[in-house]
């Protein structure tokens, strides 16, 4: 094995300090020769590339080539001998790595003594690999140089496919931010998608500043925190926060950029509405080049999509006001209280996320529920303001506002209006099949419109009237307890009933004006 210790240039490549925390290359050697495998260790003993070793793993066959590619990851570099157990074991296992295991990273160097067996022109033709070398060629320099040639690539090919998956998991994070309907839900799964992306086990706090105006200093908002931090999350300005990170934030303020160190990231942005941007994580181990790009890159897509459900919800909350003025308006024209509807719409929400609906559909309940009534815009005011009993004709007129609610609501595109419409259609049913318009029973009844059935008798009952006074707790428990299963959904009273002062406490937060 001399041929190892040709009197080839010693020169080697300079060698960055070697970095005691981080792995060595792995390299694996294939071949039936153990004096092969031990001289090939020993040329490179002492090898670094990029401040790491190089741990050498080997065996002596194609079939041991394959227990190993099967479970020891990150295989950099492979010299793999081509005659083996058999003649052509060495190309067997090459097909192995690239087809079976996909692995299209690891640099695969083919070693023969025995070139004949298999020709060169035809091994490069057919077969995914780098370089095929005979024994006689490799002096310990050839072969020091083959493995920075290898590890080099690896390097670059590694990267590329980390890049990748990073670009990949950003546009999944960020189609999961997108689906948030709220700011804070937003805030909450920046933090939970930052962790998922850069795999960091840190805390982390995620503000909102708003600009100063002429009359109000520089207001600051804590939508989310994580970690440590979570007892911060509900915080409103930075005084409430801790020292170091309050000093880190003014830092960022004040130079209206993104900060690092080895402890701490300090992302910024400004949006073009002048809100700033400020998210937070204390670091346990210093990120590397690769995720602070990917960070920046998930920034800038945060910022961007914060800046539209800034819009979207100044807009929702316009909408929310529009449709409770309509349904003020005919609370008022039936001499109801003025905030009935608000109080209908929080107990409706509340009421379904208690019943296990999802939020999205709870925060559609919310807005949607102020028009359950809108259809007594059609109601003759003779019968609507009617002090006394109605007669059957009367009544019948008066059952029309549900349909007639659902029909002008149902015109929209938009959900909220659909669901509305949904509501206005069927908060008379009753679940035992005796209400209006269609009978419905049981199930049949949308969610929706049992849910705001219960909470506008509930609401309507605890409330005074022109012609009668609120009735208390207890009537207004025992009358919901009678009709379960008749008027309302059993299920949805009995999730009332049982936490029936957290009801009371929705109610009170709207009192009437």
């Amino acid at each position: 094995m001399d041929f190892l210790f040709a009197d080839d240039d010693p020169a080697d490549e300079a060698k960055p300090q070697r970095n005691q925390s981080v792995s060595p290359w792995k390299m694996l050697v294939v071949d039936d020769d153990a004096e092969v495998v031990q001289v090939t260790k020993l040329a490179l003993s002492g090898f670094e590339f990029l401040g790491r070793k190089v741990e050498i793993l080997s065996a002596s066959s194609g079939a041991e080539g394959r227990v190993l590619f099967a479970t020891v990851p990150d295989i950099a570099v492979a010299l793999i001998d081509v005659v083996m157990e058999t003649e052509d074991a060495g190309l067997r296992l090459v097909e192995y790595i690239r087809l079976e295991c996909a692995n299209h990273t690891t640099r695969v160097y083919l070693r023969t003594g025995q070139p004949g067996h298999a020709p060169v022109d035809r091994v490069i033709r057919d077969y995914d690999i780098d370089d095929y070398k005979e024994k006689t060629e490799l002096t310990a320099q050839k072969l020091r140089t083959l493995l920075y040639s290898g590890l080099r690539a690896y390097r670059d090919i590694t990267t590329i496919e980390r890049q990748r998956d990073g670009m990949r998991r950003v546009i999944l994070a960020t189609s999961d931010i997108l689906r948030s309907g709220s700011l804070r839900e937003f805030a909450s799964a920046v933090l939970g998608q930052l962790t998922d992306l850069l795999g960091l086990q840190d805390s982390a706090i995620y503000c909102l500043v708003l600009p100063a105006n002429d009359k109000s200093r520089r207001a600051a908002r804590t939508l989310a925190a994580s970690g440590s931090l979570v007892e911060f999350a509900d915080h409103g300005d930075f005084d409430t926060l801790p020292q170091a990170i309050r000093d880190r934030f003014d830092e960022a303020l004040l130079h209206k950029e993104s900060l690092h160190s080895e402890s701490d990231y300090v992302l910024y942005h400004r949006s073009h509405s002048g809100q700033e941007n400020l998210l937070y994580v204390e670091l346990k181990d210093c990120i590397g080049v690769h995720e602070r790009e990917l960070l920046e890159l998930y920034a800038i897509n945060v910022s961007l999509t914060f800046e539209n459900l800034t819009v979207l919800e100044e807009l929702q909350a316009a909408q929310g006001e529009v449709v409770g003025m309509l349904g003020d308006a005919v609370e008022h024209r039936s001499n109801s209280s003025g905030a009935h509807v608000q109080r209908v719409a929080r107990l409706s929400q509340a009421l379904a996320l208690a019943a296990g609906v999802d939020e999205g559909t709870a925060r559609l309940i919310l807005h949607a529920a102020p028009l359950h009534d809108i259809g007594k815009i059609a109601v003759a005011d003779a019968i609507l303001l009617k002090a006394g009993t109605l007669d059957e004709d009367e009544w019948a007129s008066m059952k029309q506002h549900a349909a007639v609610g659902a029909q002008l609501l149902e015109r929209s595109r938009r959900d909220v209006m659909k669901l509305a419409a949904e509501i206005a259609r069927s908060h008379h049913e009753h679940w035992d099949g005796s209400g209006y318009p269609a009978n419905l029973a049981g199930e049949a009844i949308p969610i929706s419109g049992r849910v705001v059935a219960l909470a506008d008798a509930f609401d309507s009952l605890s409330s005074a009237r022109p012609y009668r006074a609120s009735w208390s707790p207890e009537a207004v428990r025992a009358y919901l307890a009678e009709q379960s299963g008749k008027r309302f959904d059993p299920r949805l009273v009995e999730i009332l009933l049982r936490d029936f002062a957290t009801f009371v406490a929705v109610r009170a937060a709207v009192p009437d004006s």
